[in-house]
């Protein structure tokens, strides 16, 4: 179920507890940021980050919903993506590859050129629930 409320420049939107959360946060990203004129390229990279993201939250979350997508602009020229899960814990992975899992964290380091990160944070949908997100910057 999406949902999604403008909080002034951050857009906030509910994401599907299933397989399709990913390819959900990829297409509301790449929509959002094509219509405040963000260039091609960055859209891409933040659509690929934002997949990566919400797919390790399906996976590693799923029991925790709710899942969303925040899309803030920082200024004119950046703008952050996060997804947020209820899951309590901040802790990620200190080894990012392992055989076909793990990648997508080195994915969001390189392209975020290391501007990413985790943090203790409620939802923005409901406030009165508790959870993290993880969250990247980009240049416009």
């Amino acid at each position: 179920m999406e949902l999604a409320r403008d909080l002034g420049r951050t857009w906030a939107w509910s994401l599907p507890a299933d397989a399709t959360c990913a390819r959900t946060a990829r297409r509301l990203v790449r929509d959002t940021l094509a219509e405040l004129g963000v260039p091609e390229g960055a859209v891409d990279d933040a659509g690929l980050m934002v997949s990566e993201l919400a797919t390790n939250a399906h996976q590693h979350a799923a029991g925790h919903p709710p899942h969303e997508l925040w899309v803030s602009c920082l200024d004119a020229f950046e703008f952050s993506c996060a997804i947020f899960d209820a899951l309590p814990t901040r802790d990620l992975p200190l080894a990012f590859e392992r055989g076909d899992f793990g990648r997508g964290l080195s994915i969001v380091a390189e392209l975020s050129k290391g501007r990413w990160g985790t943090e203790v944070a409620r939802a923005r949908l409901d406030p009165r629930i508790r959870g993290k997100a993880i969250w990247f910057s980009c240049s416009r």
